[in-house]
C-alpha cells in the first residue's frame, strides 16, 4: 500500500534593500537648499542707501503770456514817405517831432546834404557805442535780430541828424523845393513804439483762449522811408510804465499759486529776474493769472508775448529716494499734559494699586513731533485707553487719537528704527529734507532704501 507524503511549501520573501540614511539626508538638504534658493530669488532684495548728499531741487514751469498796456496808434493823416526822428523806445515830451511825411521821400537825403561834413564827432561815439554793445551780445543762432539792430541804427542815424537841423528844418526844406512836406509832433508824452499787432486794445476783459496762439500772431513794422497811406499806422505811443502779462492757469497751477499775492519770475528771453505782484481772475472765457509790473516797460516795449519761468523758494536739506518712505502712526497727546521732573519731561499717568486707590506714574514718553497742539508720542509708550492727568490740574486726557508722520527706516543700529522727516520739495525721483530734525536723519545714515520690503524692528543683515 502506497504511502503518500505532503510537500512541504517555502515562501521566499522578496529581498528589500535597508534604507539609505546618507541618501535620505542629502535629499532633504537638497529640497532645503531648492526651497531657500526659489524663495531668496524670488524675495524683493533689501537695498541700503546712505544719505551722503545735501543738495536741492528746483523744477520750474514755462508759461508763456501775452502783455496788456497803455497804447495809442496814431494814424497818418495824409498820404507820403515816413521819416522818423526818435528811436523805438526814447521818450517824446510834449511838442517834441516824431516823424515826417514828404511825397518825394527825399527828406533824409536833405538833412545829410546839410551836414557837409557829417556827423558830429560826439555823434559817432555814440553811434560807435551802439555797435559795439550789440557786437557783443549778439548770437549767431538769433539772426533776425540783425535786422532788428539795422532798423534801430537807421532811426539813430535819422535822429541824430535830425537834432542838428531840426532848429531850421523848414527853412531848408523851403530852400530845396521839397514839395509836400508835413511835421507831426507829439500831442501827449511817452515812449514810441514803430510796430502795430491789432492787440494795442487788448483788455483782461476781452482776452479768450485764441489769444494764445502766437503762431497766428502778426507784427506789423513801420521803418524810415516807408511809403504810407492816410488812415496808415505811423506809430504808436505807451503812455504809462505800468504794464501786466496774462496767462492762462489751470486747477494745479491755482493750487500750487492760488494764496500768493507776488511771484519770483525769470523771463527766458534776456534771462532777467524780477518779482512780480500777483492775482488771478476769471471772465466769460476762462480762469487767468496776471503779474503786474510798474518798471521794465522800455525793456520789453518791442514784445507782445513773453515767455517765463515761476521761481520757487529754493530749499536745501538731505536728499532722500522717495521709496524709501513710509508713514507711522503715533498717539497725538496734548501740549499742556507735558510736566517736568528730575529725570526730563514725563506724561502723568494715572493708574490704580490692589485697592483700587488711584496713584500716578510718571512716563517719559518718546516724542517723534511737536506742533502748537499736540505731540506725537510713540504707541509703544502707552497702551489705548489709559489715562494722563493735566499738570496742576485735574483735567484729564484719554489716550486713543492718533495722527501718521512720514518717515524713513534707519539701520544704522542693525535694524529697522523710524526717523521721522519733515519733506522741503521734490521732484520725480527724490524729497529734499529738513536738516536737524529731532528724530530725523543726519548725514551718512543709512536707510531702508524700499520701505515696503521691511517692517520696524527688523534685524537688518548688512
Amino acid at each position: 500500500m502506497a504511502v503518500s507524503r505532503k510537500k512541504k511549501v517555502v515562501k521566499i520573501r522578496k529581498y528589500r534593500r535597508p534604507i539609505n540614511i546618507g541618501v535620505l539626508i542629502f535629499a532633504l538638504i537638497f529640497l532645503y537648499v531648492l526651497i531657500y534658493t526659489v524663495t531668496y530669488l524670488s524675495k524683493e532684495r533689501i537695498s541700503i542707501y546712505e544719505v551722503t548728499v545735501q543738495g536741492s531741487i528746483t523744477k520750474n514751469e514755462q508759461y508763456t503770456g501775452v502783455i496788456l498796456r497803455e497804447e495809442t496808434v496814431y494814424l497818418a493823416n495824409a498820404a507820403g514817405y515816413v521819416n522818423f526822428f526818435l528811436r523805438e523806445g526814447d521818450r517824446a515830451a510834449i511838442g517834441d517831432l516824431i516823424y515826417t511825411l514828404d511825397e518825394s521821400g527825399r527828406i533824409s537825403e536833405l538833412l545829410f546834404a546839410e551836414n557837409s561834413n557829417g556827423l558830429k564827432d560826439i555823434d559817432l561815439s555814440s553811434l560807435k557805442k551802439e555797435i559795439s554793445s550789440y557786437c557783443d551780445s549778439f548770437q549767431p543762432m538769433n539772426f533776425e535780430e540783425i535786422y532788428n539792430f539795422k532798423i534801430d541804427l537807421d532811426y539813430s542815424v535819422l535822429e541824430l541828424a535830425g537834432q542838428n537841423n531840426i532848429a531850421n528844418l523848414d527853412e531848408i526844406l523851403g530852400r530845396q523845393d521839397a514839395g509836400f512836406f508835413q511835421k507831426n509832433v507829439a500831442d501827449q508824452t511817452g515812449n514810441i513804439a514803430y510796430y502795430t499787432d491789432g492787440l494795442e486794445g487788448l483788455s483782461k476783459e476781452t482776452i479768450t483762449p485764441d489769444i494764445f496762439t502766437i503762431d497766428t500772431y502778426t507784427k506789423n513794422s513801420i521803418k524810415s522811408s516807408d511809403l504810407l497811406n492816410s488812415g496808415n499806422p505811423a506809430y504808436k505811443m505807451i503812455t504809462s510804465n505800468l504794464w501786466s502779462l496774462v496767462f492762462p492757469i489751470d486747477e494745479n497751477f491755482l493750487a500750487q499759486y492760488g494764496g500768493q499775492s507776488s511771484l519770483n519770475i525769470h523771463f527766458l528771453k534776456d534771462n532777467f529776474k524780477t518779482r512780480a505782484a500777483f492775482e488771478i481772475y476769471s471772465n466769460v472765457s476762462g480762469t487767468y493769472g496776471v503779474l503786474s509790473f510798474d518798471r521794465y516797460m522800455i525793456r520789453y516795449l518791442s514784445d507782445r508775448y513773453l515767455t517765463f519761468e515761476i521761481e520757487k523758494e529754493v530749499e536745501t536739506g538731505l536728499k532722500i529716494p522717495i521709496s524709501s518712505v513710509t508713514e507711522k502712526n503715533f498717539y497725538t497727546v496734548p501740549v499742556e499734559y507735558m510736566a517736568k521732573a528730575d529725570t526730563g519731561n514725563v506724561f502723568y499717568l494715572e493708574t490704580y494699586d490692589e485697592n483700587g486707590a488711584s496713584i500716578t506714574k510718571n512716563v517719559e514718553a518718546t516724542i517723534y513731533q511737536k506742533t502748537d497742539n499736540f505731540y506725537y508720542v510713540d504707541t509703544n509708550s502707552f497702551q489705548i485707553g489709559d489715562t494722563l492727568i493735566k499738570p496742576d490740574s485735574n483735567e484729564h486726557y484719554k489716550i486713543g487719537l492718533t495722527a501718521p508722520l512720514k518717515g524713513v527706516y534707519s539701520v544704522n543700529q542693525g535694524y529697522t528704527v523710524f526717523r521721522q522727516i519733515e519733506i522741503l520739495s521734490e521732484n520725480e525721483e527724490y524729497y529734499i529734507i529738513r536738516t536737524n530734525t529731532p528724530y530725523g536723519l543726519s548725514l551718512y545714515d543709512h536707510i531702508i532704501l524700499n520701505s515696503k520690503t521691511v517692517e520696524e524692528n527688523q534685524v537688518i543683515y548688512q
